[in-house]
């Protein structure tokens, strides 16, 4: 089916220029580089540019920022304040300057000096991105293959039509500038490619999607494996992406979570050192967010493989705050109080397998898991051996009582005594909301990160486990 694999003349173009006539050397002598600037709204002190490694400096209170810095590499760097990320080229040696508002970087952001024109595109192409991005995701991701295809590319096309407009007006890019923003764009869209068969099988439960033989075809064109990338943002999102697509697809040893799955694949799909340390760190890093029980089971074989020292030291101590939560270690104390004003603690429930939601009345996710977790305590209703307890980190205790009272909740139902700052949060890493813990009959983690309610059956699977386990 020709459409499927359709790609733009000008990106079938750009594909044969890269495999043909691409410099892959960008690395220079150290070479002092200047990024300097007027910031305002500024509520955080730091600002670090971020790319080979991170350099930090101060914003003074006026909003002025000094970054001196000998670099050896030219690509696609980022300045960070706080959660605002901005773009900037740099060749080393440059001169740049900046003003912005930080509460949108990329909105109204205007440089000057070396590269000028390269980096104010940058900030067009980032606004155009957020202008394209599906707003209907449903519509977009729930769309059959070709035509889902045909709107990824006319995406695509659009961006190279403002590349062409901008250059026409501003006079053109540099060389390298132009052949990285060229490449963000096509690793950008085969992000979203690969996504495609997740967020479909999302939309729509239990329909498994067939894909076409040629689905991805759009890989074979792309260097998935080159240190000489790193420099461009879109490449450095699409490794762990790639991973994930190619693990996924591979039904070895599919009785491995999926994160070990991927560790272990990592040294199967890829030969670049400096590619392979990075995704060895990244996995780490994300595993242990989403499981501390999986990141154990790769922490030895990350310490022999991870040859970045800071990697390693950086995952070393981030495991070390995490592996009090590992399976079989006895669950962090607590005790909260009912809406009726009893004590509740973790002590009290020993004996029974115990699955804990913590939320907000104020978190949509949260409420939106609600009506699968009524749905969830009606599946065990005749199992006397496990227990259902929300626990809210509200501050407006009026407002959980209400809710709790409005809506019938089921359960032992509690109030965390200090919202974000209870021991409840800190004690079992609660970065986000809705977070779901099971414990065992012994008082002691069986999963510190559990599947939602809304997951039917990987939720039903791990409370049948925990229940068998500790019988």
């Amino acid at each position: 089916m020709q459409h499927i694999i359709r790609t733009s003349w000008f990106l079938i173009l750009l594909s044969f220029i890269w495999l043909g006539c691409k410099n892959n050397s960008h690395t220079y002598r150290p070479t002092t580089t200047i990024i300097e600037g007027q910031l305002t709204s500024s509520e955080v002190p730091i600002i670090v540019l971020s790319g080979d490694g991170e350099i930090k400096s101060t914003i003074d209170p006026s909003g002025k920022f000094f970054i001196q810095a000998e670099l050896k590499n030219a690509g696609i760097y980022s300045l960070v304040v706080g959660d605002q990320r901005l773009h900037v080229f740099i060749v080393p040696g440059d001169r740049i300057s900046l003003t912005a508002d930080v509460r949108n970087l990329n909105h109204g952001a205007q440089f000057k000096g070396d590269h000028a024109n390269e980096n104010n595109y940058l900030v067009e192409y980032e606004n155009l991105k957020l202008k394209t991005e599906p707003q209907d995701f449903q519509s977009f991701f729930g769309q059959k293959e070709e035509e889902f295809m045909t709107s990824v590319e006319k995406r695509n096309d659009e961006f190279v039509s403002d590349q062409q407009t901008y250059q026409k007006e501003n006079g053109p890019f540099d060389e390298l500038f132009a052949e990285m923003i060229s490449e963000q764009i096509v690793y950008d869209a085969a992000i979203i490619k690969m996504n495609y068969p997740t967020y479909y099988e999302y939309l729509y439960p239990g329909s498994a999607i067939k894909l076409s033989d040629t689905y991805d075809s759009f890989l074979q064109n792309l260097e998935v494996d080159s240190k000489d990338n790193m420099m461009i943002p879109s490449y450095q999102n699409f490794l762990p992406v790639y991973l994930e697509f190619k693990t996924s697809t591979d039904t070895a040893h599919s009785e491995l979570p999926l994160s070990v799955r991927k560790f272990n694949n990592i040294s199967k799909k890829f030969q670049d050192g400096k590619v392979k340390e990075y995704l060895y760190y990244h996995l780490m890093k994300e595993t242990l967010e989403l499981s501390v029980n999986d990141a154990a089971l790769c922490i030895d074989d990350f310490q022999k493989l991870e040859t970045n020292v800071e990697f390693r030291n950086e995952i070393n101590a981030l495991y070390d705050q995490w592996k009090h939560l590992i399976k079989g270690k006895p669950a962090p104390s607590w005790e909260y109080l009912t809406p009726a004003g009893k004590n509740v603690s973790v002590d009290n429930l020993r004996g029974k397998v115990v699955y804990i939601d913590i939320w907000a009345t104020w978190c949509g996710p949260c409420l939106r898991e609600l009506p699968a977790l009524e749905e969830l305590q009606k599946s065990f209703a005749a199992q006397k051996d496990i227990e259902f307890v929300s626990i809210s980190i509200d501050q407006d205790k009026n407002a959980w009582k209400t809710m709790v009272n409005q809506k019938k909740m089921k359960g032992i139902q509690l109030v965390a005594d200090n919202a974000w700052s209870s021991k409840i949060v800190s004690d079992y890493k609660i970065n986000g909301i809705p977070r779901f813990i099971i414990l065992d009959k012994n008082g002691n983690i069986f999963n510190a990160n559990a599947p939602r309610p809304s997951s039917k059956k990987e939720i039903e699977i791990e409370l049948e486990n925990a229940l068998k386990e500790s019988s």
